[in-house]
């Protein structure tokens, strides 16, 4: 089936494979489990050489649905990719479409198979297990709807500070405290000291310090030095940015997060997010079956099933979840010396099958 793949580029796609990926092929799906699309499209040789650049991926912004290029598809399988390895083994029942070029693949599927493969799964998971508890701090410590403020982030030494009887000098005020208003100051950058300024009030006719997102200064007259001089700005910016990001962040993921995967945090059952730690135990088994068995685990059943909707459950504690991760990596490294697979996969053999699935699947649709 040929599509356009967007309204910029007039080359034609073509779907070459599309399954039902993450925990609906796992079998670990719940009832609040989103159904994810995974696919690979591929284009005419001849789209790479066009001035606008081919995609390497399409999807919607939530990335519940993706179709990767088969050129990305290759690049990332040589990579060693574990999302993308899987899909040359999804089960039979999660397939919705596939192709010749399709079969093809699948029947050199054991090229991208290496040692490579199962440091690539323990590396991820361990990333998985870091992020697992960082989000703990998002349940614990909310952040507020409102933005943080540039004044927030500001101190002043006012003038009489700078040199009191019979107090410590120079001591900063957080700007609150101070009963300053910035927006009746100007500021003149003081020489030699980075986010240190000079405040100078000028009341009500004053254009403020802050003017949007910028700190302006101001070039103040010398006659006004002495008499308008209010004390010193500390500013830091780069807190400020900082905090916008993370504030960004946060409200980006309480947007698009699958609020019922959270409850157990925010009630106060777990300190951790037991859905992630589930689908990290699953990637290092999946890349320990890959060095024991010669390929990776897709579909769990049995006493391993069991053990994930235990962990996605909260049967075990965050620091058990960590000896289990521990103990498969013991294992795979012991099996990393027995195995017969390759260190990773020879570049001129993925190559050589990108050219042929490509060139197979022009002459199939000329």
């Amino acid at each position: 089936m040929n599509s356009h793949y967007s309204a910029d580029h007039p080359q034609a796609a073509s779907v070459l494979f599309e399954c039902v990926a993450g925990s609906r092929a796992y079998g670990t799906a719940s009832a609040d489990s989103d159904e994810d699309i995974r696919g690979i499209f591929v284009l005419p040789a001849h789209a790479y050489a066009a001035l606008v650049p081919a995609p390497n991926q399409i999807g919607d912004e939530r990335n519940n649905i993706v179709y990767y290029s088969l050129r990305r598809t290759i690049e990332l399988l040589t990579a060693a990719n574990p999302t993308v390895l899987e899909l040359l083994y999804m089960p039979s029942d999660c397939v919705r479409r596939g192709s010749p070029e399709m079969d093809e693949l699948l029947r050199h599927r054991a090229l991208f198979l290496s040692r490579r493969c199962a440091d690539a799964h323990i590396g991820y998971a361990f990333s998985q297990i870091k992020k697992a508890r960082g989000q703990n701090k998002w349940i614990n410590q909310p952040k507020p709807e409102q933005p943080p403020r540039k004044e927030d982030y500001c101190h002043v030494i006012p003038r009489e500070r700078l040199a009191p009887r019979g107090e410590a000098p120079c001591r900063p005020l957080a700007l609150q405290a101070s009963g300053l208003d910035l927006a009746e100051h100007h500021a003149a950058r003081l020489e030699h000291a980075r986010d240190v300024f000079r405040l100078y009030h000028y009341g009500p006719s004053a254009h403020g310090v802050f003017r949007g997102d910028a700190l302006a200064c101001e070039s103040i007259p010398a006659d006004e030095e002495a008499t308008h001089f209010a004390g010193l700005l500390l500013y830091n910016e780069h807190a400020w940015k900082q905090a916008v990001v993370d504030h960004q962040n946060y409200w980006t993921w309480r947007r698009e997060r699958n609020e019922s995967r959270w409850r157990q945090q925010e009630a106060g059952e777990l300190d951790f997010d037991a859905k992630n730690l589930m689908h990290t135990i699953r990637l290092l088994l999946s890349g320990k079956a890959i060095l024991e068995c010669g390929e990776p685990l897709v579909r769990v059943e049995g006493e391993t099933l069991q053990l994930l909707r235990d962990i996605r459950a909260g049967r075990y504690r965050y620091e058990e979840i960590l000896q289990m991760a521990d103990t498969i990596v013991a294992d795979c490294e012991n099996l990393k010396t027995q195995c017969d697979l390759p260190a990773e996969t020879e570049p001129a053999a993925a190559d050589a099958l990108l050219l042929q699935l490509t060139r197979d699947w022009e002459a199939r649709c000329a």
